[in-house]
């Protein structure tokens, strides 16, 4: 053995050995003569926890007073689980003293590095390192990055940055997130947790929220009317007001106006005609980086960042179909010129291809030095396909992926598109309607990636002789403005990538280069990690929102203030360090210096804040509606000046975080004036869907919604029958059908179950008769549809499945009448089915399934009675092994679960 090759994950470690010729393989690794090539399994290795190297640190709040703690030298340990016997196994390979190399094929990135130089600094080995830079898996991309491998001298900028940006987060994770748990107020149930790049993607979120939340409407009125030509007929709005910061040229703002309009309608007079012919091009796409890549599947498709890069990272890893995904050059090195050409030949025998391939042939690539472009090529080049057709199989999402890159990687070597834009205006005494038509003269590299765009149906063309059209119909509607729409994962990602700015044009983005908020490889993640720790929250159209949990951390961050880790631009600038340190601009030392300074800036403002001088200089939002003092605000609340505290003062107090929404300062002013609200927005139900809804403010603070909210209905609601628990009426709230008796303890019934809209006549069924129809579109919590009826379960509605089926040769039993046994740990009833006992409903909790045969041998009902009422039953020695068809001796036992185990005797 002379040759250790570490891969990232066993698949690749197996192609590289495919590559070597190498064919035998240990569980922990392939080996030939003279070549070993093993495995990682992701991070096996960690960065220790304070209470590692201090375990008085145990106690956050006792060492609070200690914070930061910054290690001298920072220390891993290995990572708890399953990985621990292939790292030991990583370890006796690389410390082998036979071996003369060590060649380092983890990805490709900073990440894949870390990976790679913590195994091997844990080994204690003392061979040299090599690199291989694996741009994409196929055999001759594997191939080459094997003979061209370098030695891991040359990369020693990557491993500094990566060790940079591992000790940054912890320096900022661990202190951060423990001064700001022991020093911010929050509620008993939250907890907190600080990052270098989720707050600051968080405060993105947030003060997006508050912009939504602060929205006030404005109602107008919104005219469309019928023109009909010579030679056309076309629908034209109304757009004779001012466009203005809070108004739109097509608003009608006044009666006065209406009536106006009306009447110049009214009166028969023709509208005179102009039109406006231009002209605009579309470039044709750039390839994809991993960010654009998300971006474009999120707006088609609506997947999360996690998921494209799930699918992307298989199509790349599994099926050797595309180029490296977590990257973030969308060009080309010109070396490459060869290896497109012949690319695009082969993907001339994907059946929807051919055609392009064939016109990109006669015509000749377009785009070439913009595509090839060395200078804007890091570390990896954009997302193309290898040329490799398909040999097994796509899943669904691996095919559209796959689709939609081979679309775009075609079109970046077409020519412009050209959009032919006809402006048509109607000036009716003055009275401007407009309709604008759009369609494609040249399509260009549309051919490839289609859109719609035509002339609508009647739209002809004006004559220059008789410009003159007349009104055949027309339609007011009354409208109010809206808040900013809700930012999804498309635009997120875009906002992180410019450091929190809105830039669309390509030549100003490309000067954020570098200054984003974490990486493409790292910003999925940070997005599911907010929404695993409840600061924000995906709705089911896709949309983010921040949650009053995450717009409070952000809120009390600034106030204190620690501007740094809530401002998007500031942590961008701290992500360029980190690309300088891996360009070799900056040392790692001069990085971590800062880090540390900022992490005990941090520390310290937190620590050293005072609560209640966070809102002094605020002015009061208003008049106690109890007592006629000030009413001021605080961390959590608007409470009256003359609170204090529980029991105390006066007792007037509105929470911020109350009633399924967040009340922002603007906002509780307004309703602390007006004492009521109609149909204001940014209300969330139990499910994380948005709705309006009209509200009252009492004299104590509390918020009550003017159509109830919740499971208590008001007698004002619509009614839709009987209470099933008492003598009230079910009704229809804003989130429930529920009893409109204070007393009444029946829970109502949400009107979205499992992201499922319940239907009025489907809520009547549960409540008349005890059931809903069978409901075949619920969506479980992974994400996964299902089909159960909705059963009234006492004061709760369930849901009870309908039976699985059982497998076409399972036996089936004559089946007895009757209850065979009740459940111990729910008090169900359990009966007999012709293939199991169970229980007729699961909405009472009960999990009791049991065959009535297993392993070939007879579960009779009175064995199933002792079972369910004892716990277990056997041994049995007349079991029948699945695979092999050997008898064996078992005990079957009832699990916490309430699904069968068995124990067996010990072997002697």
């Amino acid at each position: 053995m002379s040759i250790v090759v570490l891969a990232e994950k066993p698949s690749v470690a197996e192609d590289i050995a495919k590559m070597l010729n190498i064919t035998k393989k240990e569980a922990t690794h392939w080996h030939s003569e003279d070549i070993v090539v093993t495995w990682a399994v992701g991070h096996m290795l960690e960065l220790k926890y304070i209470d590692d190297y201090d375990p008085t640190f145990k106690n956050w709040r006792k060492t609070a007073a200690e914070l930061p703690f910054i290690p001298e030298k920072f220390e891993f340990k290995p990572k708890s689980g399953s990985t621990r016997k292939q790292l030991t196994a990583i370890k006796k390979l690389m410390s082998n003293k036979e071996v003369t190399e060590i060649v380092n094929a983890c990805d490709a990135a900073r990440e894949g590095e870390l990976i790679f130089q913590t195994i091997y600094h844990y080994s204690k080995s003392k061979s040299p390192v090599s690199r291989m830079w694996l741009q994409s898996m196929t055999k001759e991309a594997i191939q080459r990055a094997w003979d061209e491998r370098k030695s891991g001298d040359e990369y020693q900028n990557l491993a500094d940055a990566a060790y940079s940006r591992s000790e940054a987060d912890w320096l900022i994770g661990m202190n951060g997130s423990r001064i700001a748990e022991v020093f911010l107020p929050k509620k008993r149930t939250e907890r907190i947790s600080l990052g270098r790049v989720q707050t600051a993607t968080l405060a993105i979120l947030v003060d997006h929220e508050l912009e939504i939340l602060k929205h006030e409407s404005t109602p107008f009125w919104v005219l469309t009317a019928q023109f009909e030509g010579t030679d056309s007929s076309w629908n034209g709005r109304w757009e004779g007001g001012e466009s203005t910061e809070d108004t739109k040229p097509h608003w009608i703002l006044t009666l006065e106006d209406k009536e106006r309009i009306q009447a110049l309608i009214d009166s028969g007079e023709k509208a005179v005609v102009t039109e406006k012919v231009s002209t605009s091009k579309e470039r044709p796409p750039l390839n994809f980086d991993l960010t654009t890549l998300q971006r474009q599947a999120n707006s088609m498709f609506s997947w999360p960042a996690k998921r494209t890069l799930n699918v992307a990272q298989a199509l790349y890893e599994r099926h050797k179909l595309t180029t490296y995904p977590r990257t973030d050059s969308r060009f080309l090195p010109t070396d490459m010129k060869d290896t497109i050409n012949a690319t695009l030949t082969n993907l001339g025998q994907l059946d929807e291809m051919g055609g392009f391939i064939q016109n990109l042939t006669s015509n000749g690539l377009q785009n070439v030095s913009r595509n090839f472009n060395d200078a804007k090529v890091s570390d990896h080049f954009a997302i193309i396909p290898t040329g490799n057709l398909p040999t097994q199989a796509l899943s669904k999402d691996e095919q559209r992926l796959y689709n939609m890159i081979v679309r775009n990687f075609i079109a970046s070597w077409y020519g412009q598109s050209v959009i032919e834009k006809q402006k048509r205006t109607a000036n009716l005494g003055g009275e401007i309607f407009n309709k604008e038509a759009q369609q494609y003269t040249t399509l260009g590299w549309r051919e490839v990636v289609p859109k719609n765009l035509s002339h609508p149906e009647g739209w002809g063309t004006i004559s220059v002789d008789n410009p003159h059209a007349s009104i055949s119909s027309h339609e007011w509607s009354e409208e109010k403005s809206k808040p900013p729409t809700r930012i999804k994962e498309a635009r997120l990602l875009s906002l992180m990538e410019k450091a929190g700015k809105d830039i669309e044009d390509e030549d100003l983005a490309e000067a954020m280069a570098g200054k984003g908020l974490g990486t493409p490889a790292t910003r999925a993640d940070t997005i599911e990690k907010l929404l695993s720790r409840g600061y924000i929250s995906r709705q089911q159209s896709g949309a983010l929102n921040a949650t009053p949990h995450g717009i409070r951390i952000i809120e009390i961050l600034r106030r204190i203030p620690v501007e740094w880790i809530t401002s998007a631009e500031l942590t961008g600038e701290m992500e360029s360090s980190l690309t300088a340190v891996q360009k070799g601009e900056l040392s790692a030392s001069e990085y971590m210096n800062k880090i540390v300074q900022q992490t005990q800036e941090l520390v310290q403002r937190i620590r050293d804040h005072d609560r209640s001088k966070l809102f002094e200089n605020d002015q009061s939002i208003g008049t106690c509606p109890l007592c006629g003092s000030k009413v001021i605000e605080t961390a959590l609340s608007y409470p009256c000046e003359k609170n204090e505290g529980k029991d105390k003062g006066c007792s007037f107090v509105l929470w911020k975080d109350t009633s399924g929404r967040w009340f922002d300062r603007q906002t509780a002013t307004k309703l602390l004036e007006n004492r009521e609200m109609n149909d204001l927005h940014g209300f969330f139900n139990r499910n994380g869907e948005t709705y309006e809804t009209s509200i009252v403010l009492s004299d104590e603070g509390k918020v009550t919604s003017a159509k109830s909210t919740g499971n208590r209905s008001n007698p004002t609601d619509e009614a839709l029958g009987p209470c099933p628990t008492c003598h009230g009426t079910i009704r229809e709230t804003d989130t429930h059908y529920a009893c409109d008796q204070e007393a009444c303890k029946f829970a109502g019934i949400g009107k979205v179950i499992c992201k499922r809209t319940i239907k009025p006549e489907e809520a009547k069924a549960i409540i008349v008769d005890g059931k809903s129809p069978l409901i075949d579109d619920f969506i479980s919590r992974r994400g996964r549809p299902f089909k159960a009826f909705l059963v009234l379960e006492g004061t709760k509605v369930g849901f009870e499945f309908p039976p699985r089926e059982a497998a076409a040769d399972a036996r089936r039993f004559e089946v007895q009448p009757g209850v065979v046994a009740i459940c111990p740990k729910f008090g169900a009833e359990i009966y007999e089915t012709e293939t199991h006992f169970r229980p007729r409903s699961s909405a009472t909790g009960c999990k009791i399934d049991i065959p009535r045969e297993i392993s070939k041998r007879e579960i009779t009902r009175e064995e199933a009675k002792e079972l369910i009422e004892k716990g277990q039953i056997g041994p049995f020695d007349d079991l029948i092994a699945k695979k092999t068809g050997n008898p064996y001796t078992a005990i079957l036992y009832l699990k916490k679960n309430q699904r069968i185990g068995y124990r067996f005797a010990k072997r002697e």
